[in-house]
């Protein structure tokens, strides 16, 4: 027996429209029990209150049984909150004033029976207009607040939409989940395809109601809801979450809508099965807050003690905080000079692979002897769109130590090359204008769990989903929010951690003399340059397993001035031979002969294209052209 309610939500994508059933039975249950009280009256007026012995015994039985169950019955319903507890309680206080009575002077005198009538009439109708009401929107407890208690209407919505079977609602902070499973044959997708009227029956917002699935199972999975904005308002800055330490720490971002911290580690870990970021996307759209969390996490990363950090901007680098740039080891400004840096950074690639490669390790590690990398791009989409490097630089930064950050507004394929997009494990999305930019970058798994950042648009900076591998996937829709700080503020805290002063002088020491060893005194009838009688110089030298090895370096390094020539000659001949453009990442035989890095390359590049005869010029998407002299 059911009576159809009003809500009517569709299954969208399922071919079926899913019609809500609401249950009678539970308005039946109060009178159905009155009316059996007056039998049972009778019948224990009958057999146990005939005569006056046994009448005693009846009365103070049935006056033990009314204290413990009303007793109970307040206990029992605490939870449920204050309409429910005060309901059930007087529920039981008026069935038992009536109940003692009549057993043991008989249910049917008029006055019982005029009572019996009012008491069923009183009951029935609380408990009918308690149900309606808790049906049609949700308990309150007092407070004001709806889904008091254990929170059991996020239970009783989804079993009215879909008939499933649930877990008893489970609170955790502001936030309660329930898990649900549907019936066989249908799948947890329809309950995600109803948000919408799951947040209205709760009487939230639909960016409140997350829906995550279960990775074993098509049929279960878990609803969350929070019901209260615990990010409305500004989160100051805390300060560096690890000053001093590795960058092999977690980064922490911003905070996360449980109170937790939200925060990525951008080296991998080969102990723990996690791999390195390689590559991460920022993206959202103008006023979103996108440059206050790169400057966060542009301080951390500088006050870090094994890192290199590398700044370029391709549009806007002259508004860069000053602080930013000096903790920087490099800043490229303008597209140019930002193109001309990802392209030296394939020969980096190359480089640092082979660098680790000597000291034994796959991939960058804590302790490794060498500088972890972070390359922050700023409007990166003037630079990435349509430039193979991006490309080859996603699939090969992961295992070398360096770290690319891409910030810009979209990340669709005009943008963002679908290849080099693919190979982007983690991503940090804020509000964008229209749901395409959220697809570009969140995986299908947010997105239909409830992330949906166009409907934050730039209404409210700050706030992201973040995707990273290392987290755990519950989280990735869950919302969190950057930090909010000034820039002087900013200044102040890198200036503490690497010990910046107003106005930095340089430690001017005299060079210290070298220390003469003094010469050995001379043993008469000793011959230094005599060899031992003991010792065979025919027989080859042996060197003992145990004896530790020195370290002999990474090979001779050229004097700038000769390692300059050589990059003008070695261009000189690509020219004679034809070649009318050259790129960085073909110059990796001039970077092993002269034992320089992809940095003093890149500078050597740019003092090419300069002068009143440049060798090159000034590059187009990172490609220099040659610029041969004409022949006299």
């Amino acid at each position: 027996m059911a009576r159809k309610a009003k809500l009517r939500p569709a299954g969208d994508g399922f071919g079926s429209v899913h019609t809500v059933r609401i249950p009678l039975w539970p308005y039946l249950v109060a009178p159905l029990c009155c009316t059996a009280a007056l039998p049972g009256a009778w019948a224990g007026h009958h057999f146990f209150a005939r005569d006056a012995g046994s009448a005693g015994w009846t009365g103070f039985s049935l006056a033990l049984t009314a204290v413990g169950l009303t007793l109970f019955v307040f206990v029992a319903s605490m939870p449920r909150g204050r309409v429910m507890n005060f309901m059930a309680t007087a529920n039981s206080v008026l069935a038992f004033l009536w109940l003692v009575p009549a057993t043991l002077n008989g249910p049917w005198s008029k006055a019982m029976i005029g009572t019996w009538l009012l008491l069923t009439l009183l009951i029935s109708v609380a408990c009918a207009v308690y149900r309606i009401m808790r049906q049609a929107r949700g308990e309150d407890d007092g407070s004001g607040r709806i889904l008091n208690g254990e929170f059991a209407e996020l239970g009783d919505a989804v079993k009215q939409l879909k008939g499933v079977k649930f877990s008893r609602p489970k609170v955790d902070g502001a936030k309660v989940s329930a898990t649900i499973e549907m019936p066989p044959g249908r799948t947890f997708a329809e309950v995600a395809a109803v948000k919408s009227e799951l947040a209205s029956l709760l009487d939230v917002k639909a960016t409140s109601i997350r829906t995550i699935d279960n990775a074993d199972s098509e049929r279960r999975g878990v609803v969350s809801a929070v019901p209260v904005d615990q990010l409305r308002d500004a989160i100051p800055d805390p300060g560096p979450s690890a000053p001093g330490r590795s960058i092999a720490e977690p980064i922490v971002l911003g905070r996360a809508e449980d109170g937790g911290d939200a925060e990525v580690i951008l080296p991998g870990d080969p102990k723990a099965h996690r791999n390195a970021v390689g590559m991460m996307g920022v993206v959202g759209m103008s006023g979103s807050g996108k440059t206050e969390l790169l400057l966060r996490l542009g301080k951390e990363v500088a006050t870090r003690t094994d890192v290199d950090l590398t700044i370029a901007d391709a549009r806007k680098a002259g508004q860069l905080p000053d602080w930013l740039k000096r903790a920087s080891k490099r800043v490229a400004a303008g597209a140019d000079e930002a193109e001309a840096l990802l392209d030296t950074l394939e020969a980096r690639v190359a480089e640092r692979a082979g660098q680790l490669g000597k000291r034994g390790f796959k991939q960058w590690e804590q302790g490794c002897g060498l500088p972890f990398e972070v390359y922050i791009i700023f409007e990166a989409a003037k630079v990435v769109a349509g430039n193979p490097a991006i490309v080859d630089l996603a699939e090969s930064v992961r295992s070398v130590g360096m770290c690319l950050i891409l910030e810009m507004q979209r990340a669709t394929y005009d943008r963002l090359p679908t290849s080099a997009r693919s190979n982007i494990t983690t991503w940090v999305v804020l509000g964008v204008e229209r749901d395409e930019d959220a697809v570009a970058a969140l995986s299908e798994e947010t997105l239909q769990a409830g992330a949906a950042p166009w409907k934050w648009k730039n209404a409210r900076p700050g706030y992201f989903y973040l995707e990273w591998a290392g987290r755990d996937r519950e989280l990735w829709s869950a919302p969190c929010r950057s930090f909010i700080e000034s820039d002087e503020q900013r200044a102040a805290d890198v200036a503490e951690v690497l010990g910046w002063t107003d106005a930095p002088v340089a430690d001017v020491q005299p060079a210290p003399k070298p220390e003469v060893e003094p010469e050995p005194e001379e043993m008469p009838g000793l011959d230094p340059g005599d060899p031992p009688d003991d010792v065979d110089p025919a027989e080859p030298i042996r060197v003992p397993d145990d004896l530790p090895r020195i370290p002999l370096g990474e090979g001779r390094k050229l004097p700038t001035a000769v390692a300059m020539d050589l990059l003008r000659s070695h261009i000189c001949d690509l020219g004679d031979a034809g070649a009318e453009y050259v790129k960085p990442s073909e110059l990796g035989d001039v970077l092993a002969q002269t034992g320089l890095s992809g940095s003093w390359l890149y500078q050597a590049l740019k003092d090419l294209t300069a002068g009143d005869e440049p060798l090159l010029a000034k590059p187009q998407r990172g490609v220099y052209r040659i610029l041969m002299p004409a022949p006299v």
